[in-house]
């Protein structure tokens, strides 16, 4: 990383008192016991920032404006440990703003948002975006105040600790209640405008309290997050320098009908877990050592020729150590390329299916949690908000996304959706949610960059989709052009949220990219590392888009110094009337 990536210190920081005054404040300039004293009496300022209202006239979406509504002091933290046993790296004492921004419509809900001042601010500031459904300040305590996401290493001091602010909400709802949907104002809060009114709340925020704007703001999210990050790249391309979309679910239109769809074919046709461990043998008896080595690590993500009909018991019904005609008709459904009829924004007309991974039967994470579950579709499904505990999370959302986004009906069942009777119920949604816009010149003319990273072993994100992006911005912008402004990464091997290989410090490539003009490497090391004991279980690289990891034939297959990227052949080349 560049020196900038380090906290540097600034002569004063101000803060904001009450509406008008400011306090001038000199920051850690002394020696450590001025130092002490000066860092405590900043955060007492702190506290002036309650009650700050930020005016309507101050956000470039319509609002009523927003309201600071916790001003507080947070302690430095030690290192600790979760729960679950992952290591939590020490936090700084900072400055923690929590409030609202109110909405035009009363009966949609406010956007809650949080940010977090570091008392020694080297000029940067990171807005994180959200996961899943939405629903939960990303940046509060407890979430991502950090400014950590995945990918970067578990071992890596956080944003925050190395003086970033960190910001982020909610997206304008509260997770478990699906009641906003039916809000017109808060469904396109979701879809992205809130995005764009916390950053505009944030950033006045940020220069009251320093007595100057950010030198360099970034983005960055993961799955849902990652979407919203193309999102903001193509909509809001002036208010970011450089923009970090890991594993994003950016054809989110696409993706939650196609979710439906497989959810359908599961009624029938369910995979349990004994068929998905023999889909997982087969894929990687077949592709498995096509990367130069048989790790059970399928770095050839795209270029499996396996034929899941090799499986289909005598006769097509099911038995063991077989699946029926109609569990492959259903993998294949998972899998394969579909296409609903109905054209979206930015000419998108398919999906280009969830692909081959090779880490079916992974053991978190994976199939038995985010595709087929582990018990088969309810149907019909019961009125109501439509989870079935049991059921693969993103079927779950797939059910969801119909009965309540496109259907608009609490009673609708799932299994019935045909999606040309929805046409424009589905081609407005698309306008309002999907970051599939090819043309990222606007984030190219201000100097912007955008680096996606994606996972081959991805289960639950679509790998082909991601790649299928990147070659439309190639074909909209020219090679030089799209390079100059993307890069897109395949990590082997990594699953979706970070497990197994798939920690990989982007976001100090990132920032010298933005600020020194640093151009990516090729290949990057990327990492298994244990959250719980910091151990580095294994490393690889993740290669620039199309090449993939190819193991030399010697050396430690531990290391990411065996390994190398080569050229391939894309059997998915891009075609404009194939989006």
């Amino acid at each position: 990383m560049s020196s900038r990536a380090q906290p540097q210190a600034r002569g004063t920081v101000c803060f904001a008192g009450g509406l008008g005054t400011v306090v001038a404040l000199g920051l850690l300039w002394a020696g450590p016991a001025a130092a002490q004293s000066e860092a405590t009496i900043a955060l007492q300022a702190c506290e002036s920032f309650q009650g700050l209202v930020v005016s309507p006239a101050t956000i470039g979406l319509p609002t009523q404006g927003a309201t600071v509504l916790v001003a507080e002091r947070v302690a430095a933290q030690p290192r600790t440990v979760a729960e679950n046993g992952e290591i939590i790296l020490p936090l700084p004492a900072h400055c923690r703003l929590a409030g609202e921004i109110a909405s035009i419509d009363e009966q949609a809900p406010e956007i809650q948002f949080n940010i977090n001042l570091p008392l020694a601010w080297n000029g940067r500031a990171m807005q994180s975006g959200g996961g899943g459904l939405g629903g939960t300040v990303n940046t509060a305590p407890g979430q991502k105040a950090s400014g950590r996401w995945d990918p970067q290493p578990f071992t890596e001091a956080y944003p925050l600790t190395r003086g970033w602010v960190t910001f982020g909400g909610d997206e304008g709802h509260r997770r478990g209640d699906i009641s906003f949907i039916y809000n017109d104002e808060a469904l396109r809060n979701w879809g992205g405008d809130a995005l764009k009114k916390i950053h505009d709340v944030a950033l006045p925020l940020i220069e009251r309290a320093y007595g100057q704007s950010p030198d360099y703001v970034y983005f960055n999210g993961e799955s849902a997050g990652g979407k919203e990050a193309l999102y903001v790249a193509q909509r809001h391309a002036a208010d970011y320098d450089g923009i970090m979309a890991v594993s994003p679910v950016l054809s989110w239109t696409y993706i939650h009908i196609a979710d439906n769809y497989i959810r359908s074919r599961l009624v029938d046709n369910w995979l349990d877990a004994d068929d998905i461990g023999l889909i997982a043998d087969a894929t990687r008896d077949a592709c498995d050592a096509d990367d130069g080595l048989a790790d059970g690590i399928l770095a050839r993500y795209l270029d499996c020729d396996m034929n899941p009909y090799d499986l289909v018991c005598p006769g097509g019904e099911t038995g063991a150590g077989c699946l029926s005609t109609g569990q492959v008709r259903t993998l294949n459904a998972i899998r394969e390329p579909w296409v609903m009829g109905v054209p979206l924004a930015y000419g998108v007309n398919r999906f280009a299916g969830f692909g081959i991974t090779g880490d079916e039967d992974g053991a978190e994470n994976q199939y038995s949690f985010y595709m087929v579950g582990t018990e088969p579709p309810a149907h019909p499904m019961p009125a109501g908000r439509g989870f079935q505990p049991g059921l693969g999370a993103i079927m779950n959302f797939g059910a969801v996304w119909v009965r309540h986004v496109m259907a608009q009906d609490e009673t609708f069942e799932p299994y019935d959706f045909y999606p040309p009777a929805y046409a424009d119920r589905i081609q407005y949604i698309s306008g309002l949610f999907d970051a599939t816009n090819p043309d990222l010149s606007p984030l190219r003319a201000r100097g912007g960059k955008l680096m996606i990273l994606a996972h081959s072993a991805d289960n639950a994100v679509s790998t082909g989709m991601i790649a299928e992006y990147y070659r439309s911005v190639v074909a909209e912008m020219g090679e030089a052009a799209a390079d100059d402004v993307l890069r897109l990464y395949v990590g082997p091997g990594g699953a979706h949220n970070g497990t197994g290989v798939a920690q990989a410090d982007t976001l100090s490539l990132l920032v010298d990219w933005v600020e020194q003009g640093d151009t990516p490497p090729v290949e990057i090391p990327i990492y298994d590392i244990d959250p719980t004991t910091h151990e580095t279980r294994r490393g690889m690289v993740a290669c620039a888009y199309p090449r993939y990891a190819h193991y030399d034939g010697s050396g430690d297959p531990d290391q990411p110094s065996s390994f190398s990227c080569r050229d391939r052949t894309d059997p998915l080349a891009y075609d404009s009337s194939a989006r």
